[in-house]
């Protein structure tokens, strides 16, 4: 606590030292721009095991993948290879690969940027080691370790059968090809993800060019397996899901350009001892670290939520009505005055007032004054004063705590 304070005792100190003119504050892997200094590359903070595999992968021979993988097949770590355009895992397919092995999306406009898709009723076998991650990135940064920006290629998408509340009709990317989730199987098993890195996603396909998420979940079930996964450097959101029930443990995301957590549509399951970092990525500006919508109420556990960035959309945004969630043993530290800590629009009392549906304990905010609890467009809504109170229902017996930066 103390060590954010003084970073914002000492950001907002300068400001008022130097009066006009740049200055630079860097904290971490971050960098805080105030004045009009033109924002840098941030600083590689990739792991080292993950470069050393980029490294490697350069000099190995490549097999390019495109269109559909219609029979089961194995990705050894002997090859770099490479999707050309969308590579669809078709139904009744199972795609494993192996520990170490490196997929790399080739950079094209439009429908030719490489990206994946896991049909519903397919597997993905991508059950990787600390010592050997399973990497999806770019060609570029195959090419380049160094080049840790977003739109590099598409990103990694899996389909399930896991719709419960309906609201889940199509996956919104819907070119070259529509995907529809299936329904009703909340035990729906998509395969395994587990270490493995989701770097330099993000560019736009389809209808408006529509960006591609690090790694995108519709309708996913909880009996796949999702731990100890990396999404960072993301042109759109770090992770988006909608609806399901898959649970996700041992998470990170980092440098995402929208949403870093965006949960849609009635999602239900549990995400479990993560950690988010809105932070200025270039000139590129971060959103939520969890952006809440669609009658989801999903339960966060064990969890920290850096924001750096000062265009941030809050902390842990409700956004619209019938929005809860059960947040349990968590941080949030708000080092920004662009919105707040927990942050909502619309009228949230159905939600708020109901303990079946919001719940919050053992949940710490460390924010600038008067940010920790705010309303995105005015007071009338009241969603803020509800979460509020819900945060210290009953004189605090939940172990919340508010403190000022």
């Amino acid at each position: 606590m103390t060590h954010w304070k003084q970073i914002a005792l000492s950001a907002l100190a300068v400001a008022a030292i130097t009066g006009c003119g740049d200055t630079t504050i860097t904290y971490g892997d971050s960098t805080v721009i105030i004045g009009d200094t033109t924002p840098t590359t941030p600083p590689d903070e990739t792991p080292e095991v993950v470069l050393d595999l980029l490294n490697a992968a350069s000099s190995l021979p490549t097999e390019t993948l495109s269109g559909s993988i219609a029979s089961s097949t194995t990705l050894t770590n002997d090859k770099l290879w490479l999707l050309s355009g969308q590579v669809v895992v078709e139904s009744g397919v199972t795609l494993t690969i192996e520990p170490g092995t490196v997929i790399a999306g080739i950079y094209g406009d439009g429908a030719a940027a490489g990206w994946m898709v896991v049909d519903k009723d397919a597997m993905i076998i991508a059950d990787g080691t600390a010592e050997e991650p399973i990497i999806f990135t770019s060609q570029r940064r195959v090419t380049d370790p160094t080049n840790n920006l977003p739109y590099q290629w598409g990103g990694l998408t899996i389909i399930g059968n896991a719709e419960m509340t309906g609201q889940v009709t199509s996956y919104e990317v819907t070119l070259p090809r529509l995907f529809v989730p299936g329904s009703g199987n909340a035990v729906d098993n998509s395969g395994i993800l587990r270490n493995v890195h989701i770097l330099n996603t993000g560019i736009g396909v389809g209808t408006g060019d529509t960006e591609i998420n690090g790694l995108s979940l519709v309708a996913v079930g909880n009996g796949t397996i999702i731990e100890d996964v990396t999404v960072d450097y993301s042109g759109d959101d770090g992770i988006e899901i909608w609806g399901g029930t898959v649970n996700l443990t041992n998470i990170k995301i980092s440098h995402c350009t929208d949403d870093h957590l965006d949960v849609d549509d009635g999602y239900s399951g549990t995400v479990k001892n993560f950690e988010i970092n809105v932070l200025i990525t270039g000139d590129e500006l971060g959103y939520a670290g969890i952006e809440q919508s669609g009658q989801t109420y999903a339960h966060y556990e064990d969890f920290v939520i850096n924001i750096m960035d000062q265009e941030s959309e809050g902390g842990i945004f409700f956004k619209g009505t019938t929005i809860g969630g059960h947040f349990k043993n968590g941080t949030i530290n708000y080092m920004s005055e662009a919105s707040g800590a927990i942050y909502s629009d619309g009228d949230a009392t159905t939600f708020i007032e109901d303990p079946s549906y919001t719940t919050i304990e053992g949940v710490t905010i460390n924010a600038y004054p008067g940010y920790a609890f705010l309303n995105k467009d005015n007071d009338d809504t009241y969603s803020a004063d509800n979460i509020e109170n819900t945060f210290f229902f009953d004189g605090n017996s939940y172990g919340n705590t508010v403190e000022d930066l």
